[in-house]
């Protein structure tokens, strides 16, 4: 049951990261982003996957701040294939 939330809150935060990358949103919209990032990351420390959630989270601000590239896309892929690969 928790894989699956997880997972879906993966998704979300994919699509969260599209609206950044777009520049739909306002300064709660990356912060949202990053705790969750940072929460999951630091609830599962010693996997090299929550490392890459953390840097997500901190890439979120960078998006954020203006630095939209196609890096943007391949961090919402991980994110969306992470999130199917928990409903298998």
């Amino acid at each position: 049951m928790i894989v699956k939330f997880l997972g879906t809150m993966d998704i979300v935060m994919a699509f969260l990261i599209l609206l950044l990358h777009f520049g739909v949103g306002y300064w709660r919209l990356p912060l949202l982003v990053t705790l969750y990032l940072f929460i999951k990351g630091g609830m599962f420390y010693k996997d090299v996957q929550s490392y890459v959630d953390m840097f997500i989270g901190v890439f979120a601000w960078i998006i954020f701040l203006g630095a939209a590239s196609l890096f943007d896309y391949i961090l919402m892929i991980y994110l969306l294939q992470k999130g199917i690969a928990s409903f298998m």
